[in-house]
């Protein structure tokens, strides 16, 4: 990876892409071959699963990310110690070699962030949105997306020089994912990403890296479409492929046509045969393309065709547990219409969901399913929801009026064919727990679909299969989900709950995205002048005021340097054996640092501010 890199890994679950990764974050090692690193890089690496104490309070996870600069500033101390026996043993040339390993140890030490440690910590605890009082909170006691974003936050502390995250946006919300996708955009450094959300990796990557079957791919791609452009570019190659493998069998087969008509004639011109045998011998043989992977090639059918009318009703809708998640919520869904909820993690999604599918009870108000109206639940947790101790077969037939013979015509369709009907449903992965989802929901032939992140454990592949089985879906949809590719193709509304609140947007996902984007300031209003500013003189303008910026940022360095280096002084001084003889040089010493480091925390913060 090149420095501003964004790589987006894919491929489908079992292609090794996590083993990958732990390999190149030197976590596993590879059985053969070599792996390079720049020289004293340092890689922030993000797993999928949860590490260290969760015994551990918040305050003691950052903390721990700074070991390496408390490690640096023993060195420092312990350096100073050494240089101040040099010198009163007047040993010159230890002297010399100390000083010039203090310089090389102090110029990391402050590199790395020597200074402003308990700053930079309160600094990055708001950019998570996490508050002091978080700070003596034990990590078990967090979300599931709160853990990632402190594990976030960790890495980050640690100021490392590249990235690798592994499926970092698990159990973040949206608006969290969304902040991730900024901070990613503008920061410098080469990042590598595995994720199967495509919306995420269309915003941050401009490389994607496809491995599958054993082989890595690279694909040149534009940030802002990166995944949308793969796509396009990787079905470009299989149409060239395939296309040149027919053109390899062409002229093979004609090649043989050619040897087989001189022997067929009892052409007496052997030398002619031998040279056409040559000649189909040293034709480059082209491998046939890789097949797809099957894809779910089935039809969500309604119990009846979408017409005008309600489907379901919802007024007054009230609950709270700890605090309110809603109050007085009043919508209607027509037949044939999706819904989309979404909001931060703790809002009531879920909740919402379940009381509208009548699982949970409301504080106060109702739901009403239209008469006739047949509603099917699609589970975030699908082990729960499937019944325990049955087979697939029979899970599919729980509930509906379809035989044995139809379930397996299903399940088959679904890529479970064969044997897979009769192993109990704890024996399926995550994603085939779904696939038995769907095959249920196909059974009871609903008119309105109930989905709780129906995604959820899904490769991309798989989610796009599904995603096309609910778009060619008649009935009606409401749908919690944070794949937001999946709601910017089906979402028709979306219900916000966000602050015990509740805001319906009409006009799809991407009006809900645009809703959320805080809008560019207004420009001020033009003086009305007799000779407007040409063109040339705004590009002057501008011009300047990016000058003076650069002039402003380059003088704070400068102040920086500057003040650091008089820091290196004073210590110095402190180094000397003789200054301990006059105490009150001891005493202007450590006021003259106290007022040094007072200053430089307040360059850095300028400095900082200049940055941002």
């Amino acid at each position: 990876m090149r420095d501003g890199s964004k790589v987006g890994l894919v491929g489908p679950n079992g292609a090794g892409k996590s083993s990958l990764v732990r390999i190149l974050a030197g976590v596993e090692a590879p059985d053969a071959g070599e792996l390079a690193r720049a020289r004293e890089s340092r890689l922030g690496y993000l797993s999928q699963a949860a590490s260290g104490n969760q015994q551990a309070t918040l305050r003691e996870i950052l903390s721990s990310a700074f070991e390496r600069i408390h490690a640096e500033e023993a060195r420092v101390r312990e350096l100073e110690h050494e240089l101040s026996a040099a010198a009163e043993s007047g040993d010159e040339a230890r002297q010399e070699r100390v000083l010039r390993e203090y310089g090389e140890a102090r110029d990391a030490f402050d590199r790395h962030g020597g200074v402003g440690l308990e700053r930079k910590m309160r600094s990055m605890l708001t950019a998570f949105g996490f508050d002091e009082a978080d700070l003596g909170r034990p990590a078990d006691e967090f979300s599931g997306g709160q853990r990632t974003r402190v594990a976030l936050a960790r890495m980050l502390l640690e100021e490392p020089d590249y990235l690798i995250l592994d499926e970092p946006t698990n159990h973040l919300d949206i608006e969290t994912v969304r902040w991730l996708e900024d901070f990613l955009i503008d920061d410098p450094r080469a990042t590598l990403v595995v994720s199967h959300d495509r919306y995420f990796l269309d915003r941050i990557a401009n490389e994607i890296w496809e491995l599958d079957g054993g082989t890595l791919e690279r694909y040149e791609v534009p940030r802002g479409r990166a995944y949308s452009a793969y796509v396009e570019e990787k079905a470009l190659r299989a149409e060239l492929a395939q296309r040149e493998y027919e053109n390899f069998l062409t002229e093979e087969k004609r090649r043989k046509a050619v040897v087989a008509e001189l022997r067929t004639h009892g052409s007496h011109n052997y030398a002619q045969v031998r040279s056409r045998e040559k000649q189909l011998a040293k034709l480059d043989r082209v491998e046939a393309p890789k097949t797809a992977q099957a894809s779910i090639s089935v039809k969500l059918e309604a119990a009846r065709r979408a017409t005008s009318g309600l489907a379901l009703s919802v007024t007054g809708l009230t609950k709270a547990y700890d605090k309110p998640l809603f109050a007085g919520l009043a919508f209607d869904v027509q037949r044939g219409q999706r819904l989309a909820i979404v909001g931060p993690n703790g809002a009531g999604k879920s909740t919402l969901l379940d009381i509208l599918a009548g699982r949970a009870e409301p504080d106060a108000g109702s739901v009403k399913i239209a008469q006739g109206v047949r509603s099917a639940y699609f589970a975030q947790d699908t082990a729960d929801d499937l019944p325990a101790g049955k087979t697939a077969v029979e899970c599919v037939q729980d509930g509906t009026p379809v035989t044995n013979e139809e379930a397996r015509a299903l399940l088959g369709r679904l890529g479970l064919g064969g044997d897979a009907g009769d192993k109990p449903v704890e024996a399926f992965s995550g994603g085939e727990r779904r696939r038995i989802m769907l095959a249920r929901l196909m059974a009871r032939a609903a008119d309105l679909l109930f989905l709780d992140e129906p995604t959820n454990d899904l490769d991309i592949a798989s989610r796009e299969a599904l995603e096309n089985v609910l778009a060619g879906y008649g009935g009606a949809i409401v749908a919690v989900s944070h794949d937001r590719y999946l709601l910017q193709r089906l979402a028709e509304k979306v219900l916000w709950l966000h602050d015990g609140t509740a805001t319906l947007i009409d006009g799809g996902y991407d009006a809900f995205e645009i809703a959320q984007r805080p809008a560019p300031p207004e420009p001020p209003p033009k003086k009305v002048t007799a000779k407007p500013a040409s063109g040339s003189n705004a590009e002057r303008e501008e011009r300047k005021a990016k000058e003076r910026a650069a002039r402003d940022l380059a003088n704070a360095e400068r102040e920086v340097a500057r003040l650091d280096a008089e820091r290196a002084r004073i210590e110095l001084d402190f180094a000397d054996p003789a200054a301990y003889d006059d105490p009150v040089r001891v005493a202007g010493l450590k006021r003259e640092l106290a007022e040094i480091e007072r200053a430089l925390e307040t360059a850095y913060a300028k400095w900082e501010a200049l940055l941002g």
